[in-house]
């Protein structure tokens, strides 16, 4: 079943407006509709299915899309998107889902040395034992996060790690990831959602056609649809603006071809939005407010640091 719907059925106003729908915009939702608030779900790329992702090269060349300093290639809602610069390269992925559909899914704690360092607030450090590790366990009882079971066929690269870690005396374990490894009784998962186990075709990176792998689309967004959310994908929004008690959301709805007629960014407001958007979009629409007025720190957009994956 779809979860988006038409942008035509947009409403003028929202309580709460979401920008994205990854990680941080799809449990923002999650949240704030299960708390009775009024929520509207804005998404740039397009929804993909299970069954709908590219299993060939060809079909998976066709979802690129890349960002440089002077101009953008492909299709605005590629599920690749690529950002090249002189300094940082970046992957994140584009659709109804966020970055969720095509990462690795291992779902790792920060460890105390971390949480704790001075850099944070003080009132986060205070919460550690509370608010922090609860937040923690919401998560796992959502994202449902599993090893690799020993009933599986064994992964040449899994014991090809494990020989390597005697040689340099580490601990080997097998890591928690976002993949769903059992059959539900009913057939659909703790939200409703049909879902089946994963059958280790190992192409959780480019989209998992199998319903196994535990991406927000299987479960904070359609939570959040069970508790009244609206959601809209193929809407890019551009800047923020605040006028009076409300947010006003510019936005264009993608691949219609408005931009090229100089057609004007259409509005939605909101008493309250959430910018979810990633680490990349999040950034780029609060430059763009700021640029637009909009009052915020001149540090925006510093001590930038990607993750250090290799895929």
């Amino acid at each position: 079943m779809r979860l988006s719907s038409p942008i035509e059925e947009i409403k003028d106003h929202y309580q709460i407006i979401v920008i994205g729908s990854g990680y941080g915009g799809s449990i923002a939702a999650s949240r704030m509709a299960r708390a009775g608030q009024q929520v509207c779900i804005l998404e740039r790329g397009r929804e993909i299915q299970p069954g709908e992702y590219p299993d060939t090269v060809k079909k998976a060349a066709e979802e690129f899309q890349v960002d440089t300093p002077e101009k953008h290639i492909g299709s605005h809602t590629g599920l690749f998107n690529f950002h090249v610069n002189k300094d940082v390269n970046a992957l994140v992925g584009c659709g109804l889902g966020g970055t969720s559909l095509i990462n690795a899914n291992v779902s790792l704690e920060a460890t105390q040395s971390v949480l704790k360092s001075p850099e944070w607030p003080q009132e986060f450090r205070d919460d550690l034992e509370t608010k922090v590790a609860q937040g923690y366990q919401r998560a796992r009882d959502m994202l449902k996060p599993s090893p690799y079971p020993e009933s599986y066929p064994t992964l040449p690269k899994l014991e090809a790690l494990e020989t390597s870690s005697k040689v340099v005396s580490g601990d080997f374990y097998r890591p928690p990831i976002n993949v769903n490894f059992e059959k539900f009784p009913k057939g659909v998962n703790h939200v409703g959602v049909e879902q089946d186990p994963c059958n280790g075709c190992g192409d959780c990176v480019s989209g998992c056609n199998y319903k196994a792998k535990n991406t927000t689309l299987m479960n904070y967004l359609p939570d959040a649809k069970n508790f009244g959310a609206e959601i809209f994908t193929e809407v890019s929004v551009s800047w923020l603006e605040r006028e009076n008690d409300r947010w006003v959301i510019h936005y264009q709805p993608v691949g219609l071809g408005r931009e090229k007629f100089d057609a004007p960014e259409l509005i939605v407001t909101a008493d309250i939005v959430f910018i979810g958007a990633g680490t990349l979009g999040s950034t780029e629409i609060l430059l763009r407010s700021r640029d637009k007025g909009l009052a915020l720190s001149n540090h925006l957009g510093d001590h930038f640091s990607n993750n250090g994956d290799v895929l």
